[in-house]
Formats: C-alpha cells, structure tokens, sequence
C-alpha cells in the first residue's frame, strides 16, 4: 500500500495523541502586519478568544512548540479598508483550511476577524480533520516447523493440527481470523506439542493484521462520508479539494475514489481532479497536460514539477523540457538537470541527448567533457538528430564513415546533410573540418554536384585595367593629329611669308621661344613650316585611309626642334 503524504500522517498522530489525552491544542500565532502592529496584538487576542469559544474543550496557546494545529494570519490595509487572512496547518507545516474577512475601520474587522476564526476551525471539524490511516501489518510469512517437531514423541493429533493451520492461512489475507484461529486451536492443544511458541505467534501476527483490516474499513467509511460534505462546499478551496481526493486515493486506494469525484461543483474542476489523479498513478500524459496548464497559470515551480513526475513516469521528452529549465533562470539546478536528461537520452530521446551533449561540450552544468560529448552524439543521431549526424561527419578521418553519417544525418531531416551527401566524401570531409576548424568557406550547396565532381580551380586574377587604346583607334587618332599639325604648320608658312610683320614675329618668338635661331631668313623658315605642313598632313591621310594587315599602335612621332619640326616614325 502506497504510504501516505507526511502531513496526514503528523496530523493524524496529533489528533490521535489528543483523543487519547481528551484534549487538542492549538496555538495561534501573532498576525503579522506591516500597517499597523498594534492591530494585529489586538486582534490575535480576538482570535484566542474566538477560538477558545468555538473549541471549548481545546487547549489553545501562543506559542507553537508541542501544537498539534497552528492558526497564523496577516493584516494588509488598502484604500478600501481592512484585511485579515487566517490559515490553520497541521505539525507538519502543510495548509488544512484558510478562511479570511473584511472591514472597513478596525472595530468592524475585529468583529469580522471572530467569524472568520470560528469558520475556520469549524470548517475543519466539518471535514472531521485529516485523512487518516494506520497502515496494516505486514501479512505473516509462511510458517516453518521446528527441526526436532517431527519426532516421535510429539502427539498425531498436535502434527494434523499443524498441517491444517498452514493450510487455512494460505488464505488468511482473505480471512485472516480464521487464520489466527487456527493457529490459536494448534497453542491450546495439549500432550507434547512442539508447536506451541510457533503457533502463538502466528496466532498474534493475524489477530493483528485482521485487526488493522477492522480499523482500514472504519476509516474507508468515516473519509467517504467527510469529502461527501466537504468537497461540495464553496468555502473550501479548488486546489485543497483536489488535495483531498489525492489523499484519499492514497490511503484506500484509486478504484474508491471514483464516486467522490462526481461530487465536485464543476467539469473542469472535476476533470483537474483527474488529471491529478492519474498523475499521481504515474499517468505521464496527464502529468504534462498539467504541466501545460501551470504554464499557462504562469507557476514555472509548479510546471516544472509536473515534468518531473512526467520524467519519472516515463516520458523522455518531458525529460528533455525539464533538464533544459533546470538550467535556466531563478530555479537552475545543474544536478537535476543532468539526471533528468540522462534519463530522457537513456530512452533514446534525441533533444534530451543533445541538451545533453551540449552540456558537456560548453561545460555548462557540468565540466567540459569532449569524449562524453561525441558518445552523446553518437546516441542523439542514432535517435534520429541529423544534425548530430552531420557534426560527427566532421569529426570522422574515413570517407565512408563521413558519407554514411551525412546519410543518416540527411534522413534525421538535416538539409544541408542532405546536399553534402551528394558531393565526393573527402571532399566534404574536407569542408566539414574546416568549417568546425572556424575557417569562414562559401557554402557548399550552391548548386547540386555529381557525386565526381572535382573542386572548382580558383578563377584567375582579374586582369588589370588597360590603358592603351585599340589599334584601330589609335591609327584614326594619330590620322588626324598629324592632319591637323600639317594644317597649323601651313597656317604658319602662310603667315611668315604675308607683310605684316609684327604677328609674324610674335608668332615666332612663340614657337622658338628659349632659343637661338641659326638663321634670320624669313624665307627658310616658311619653307619649314611648308614642308612640315605637307609631310604631316600627308602621313595622317595615309593613317586614315589606309588599313594594315595586323593592327598595331602607331609609330610615328612629331617634334620641334630649333631648326624646325621634325616627324618620323613607320607609317605602314
């Protein structure tokens, strides 16, 4: 029989202690408040009182110590007025009953502060207290004779006895007073009788247990009938009835508390009850459906709870979600998180074993660990993680190992596996080292490859910018840059040979400036120019009108010197 919840079985003892002694105490304690403390003296006198008079027969004290109930409380005050909350626990610290009350000014709360202390102890006498339950004693073990009971000396009539007492206890968890009868008749018997010391005992072990029998039905019965009064009442609250049906499924088992579920308010209360229920009967999609719900309510402690009990009910993948929030925020808890995503990994759950897995390689939540982490990656891509798969292939020296990790990989949904599978295995392997070594790489799934595909050579260096110009251009260029110097240079000779004077002077101290001219003939020069003129505007009509066979830039140049202008150069 599953053992009951510790604060039952305090309260229990308590209330079983007062019965015996005829007297019960109950300590209230002093209200706590931050407003105004002086109430709160005046007011936990009033509860004292208001105690004392609904439980005329109770001891009731200040102080906790050797208490079998505690009555605590607070006081807040608001802009609405006052508000006292009362709450009575059993030895153990657990919440039986709350009850609260309201006022506007203090002489109002006072007397709002009675009713609520008379309503909360008789709230409790209603439930009739605690569930409560003696366990039974253990069924006695198959009897063994003594080794020298077979003898001659002991009477037939004491050994028939004997057989028929191990006889009918075989069935005496059924009976268990025929059961201690039986044995009873074998001590009674008289002559010599080997068995007597034996068959008291066994008698006393079943008389025991029958007795325990007696006190379980009595109790079955007197727990059915309080949760029948209590649980249909407003003032009790959702969560403590939910409590109680637990308790009770706890104490006299699942299949009796069918019936008492019925007896809540509401459907969804019922259907929480059993959820909770079922959980506690290590139902694991009931203790992640609550779980969902305490998620929702925004209680992280109490969702996280849940998943626990889902873990140790056998889900792995509330395994995986609890280990995972046991490492984050105010409630991290590297130990359990390792434990719970132990378990799940060991259930062969992917997530748990990667969470795992990553534990190890940060060393966040335990010490870093690499060869624990590659076993829990070989486990997590076994269970169907490809992207576990894929970081193995880049740990792997065999191509053929690489290829079929990125297989299995490819089929644990992993995209990239999937594209890599397709190229040369030592060449993935390559890429994969690399990308693990940091080093940044394009991505190798540009486009789809043949499974021969040899890598790409890298592509030349970009040629560097040109700065000469076609040759085809250049022979027009120069075409008509030698035209239009054989046009200056007649304009020139024209100018020399007219009568004005002065700009033919200005025009050649221009050109020959910084020299000396070797002669002063006005003559000569204009037939400088004149020849230069027709050889240069010659040699660009040949340029322009003219086309070589192969092109090539051209060669000709064109200079002044002192004596005149000078061109040359290859004209073909």
């Amino acid at each position: 029989m599953k053992p009951l919840v510790p604060s039952f079985v305090a309260a229990g003892i308590a209330l079983g202690a007062a019965g015996a002694q005829g007297v019960e105490t109950i300590a209230v304690l002093e209200l706590r408040s931050r407003a105004n403390p002086v109430v709160a003296a005046e007011l936990s006198d009033r509860v004292r009182e208001a105690v004392r008079r609904a439980l005329p027969q109770a001891r009731v004290v200040d102080s906790e110590e050797n208490a079998d109930f505690v009555i605590g409380g607070r006081i807040s005050r608001g802009g609405l007025g006052y508000r006292a909350w009362l709450e009575l626990r059993d030895q153990s610290g657990d919440v039986l009953q709350r009850a609260s009350a309201t006022a506007s000014n203090r002489s109002e709360l006072a007397e709002a502060i009675d009713g609520a202390a008379v309503d909360l102890v008789r709230s409790r006498q209603e439930a009739g207290g605690p569930i409560t339950i003696a366990p039974l004693p253990a069924v006695p073990a198959p009897a063994e004779p003594p080794e020298d009971a077979l003898n001659l000396e002991a009477d037939a009539g004491v050994l028939v006895a004997w057989d028929r007492a191990r006889r009918i206890e075989a069935h005496g968890k059924e009976s268990p007073q025929d059961a201690a009868a039986a044995w009873r008749r074998v001590a009674d018997m008289r002559g010599q009788n080997p068995f007597r010391e034996i068959a008291l005992t066994r008698a006393a072990g079943w008389e025991a247990y029958a007795a325990g029998r007696r006190a379980l039905d009595a109790q079955l019965a007197s727990d059915t009938a309080r949760l029948r009064r209590v649980l249909p009442l407003a003032s009790v609250t959702d969560s403590a009835k939910i409590d109680l049906l637990v308790r009770f499924a706890a104490a006299h088992g699942f299949d009796k508390v069918s019936p008492l579920v019925a007896l809540l308010p509401s459907a969804e209360l019922r259907a929480r009850a059993e959820l909770s229920l079922d959980c506690e009967v290590k139902e694991a999609h009931a203790c992640v459906q609550l779980a969902n719900a305490a998620d929702e309510a925004k209680d992280a402690k109490a969702a996280l709870d849940y998943l626990d009990r889902a873990c140790a009910a056998g889900a792995p993948s509330a395994c995986a979600e609890s280990g995972d929030r046991w490492l984050q925020g105010d409630l991290r808890d590297p130990a359990r998180a390792v434990a719970a995503l132990q378990r799940g990994c060991d259930a062969a759950n992917a997530a748990a074993c990667v969470r795992l897995a990553r534990v190890y390689e940060e060393g966040d939540g335990a010490p870093p660990n690499a060869k624990t982490a590659v076993d829990l990656r070989e486990k997590a891509c076994a269970a169907g993680d490809g992207k576990s798969c894929r970081r193995l292939a880049g740990m792997s020296e065999e191509p053929a190992r690489v290829a079929d990790l990125l297989r299995k990989g490819c089929e644990g949904g992993d995209a990239l596996s999937c594209a890599l599978s397709t190229k040369e295995p030592a060449i993935v392997q390559r890429q994969l080292q690399e990308a693990a070594a940091g080093v940044a790489k394009p991505a190798p799934i540009a486009r789809p490859a043949s499974a021969t595909e040899k890598p790409a050579a890298k592509p030349p260096p970009p040629p560097s910018p040109r700065t000469e110009v076609e040759p085809s251009h250049d022979r027009a260029a120069a075409g008509m840059a030698m035209v239009a110097f054989g046009a200056l240079a007649a304009t020139a000779a024209v100018m020399m040979n007219s009568d004005d004077a002065q700009p033919r002077r200005a025009f050649r101290s221009a050109l020959v400036a910084g020299s000396q001219p070797q002669s002063g003939s006005n003559r000569t020069l204009t037939l400088v120019f004149g020849g230069a003129a027709a050889l240069s505007a010659g040699a660009g009509l040949v340029l322009l009108f003219t086309k070589p066979d192969k092109p090539q830039a051209p060669k000709v140049g064109v200079g002044v010197s002192p004596a005149g202008v000078v061109v040359s150069g290859n004209f073909r």
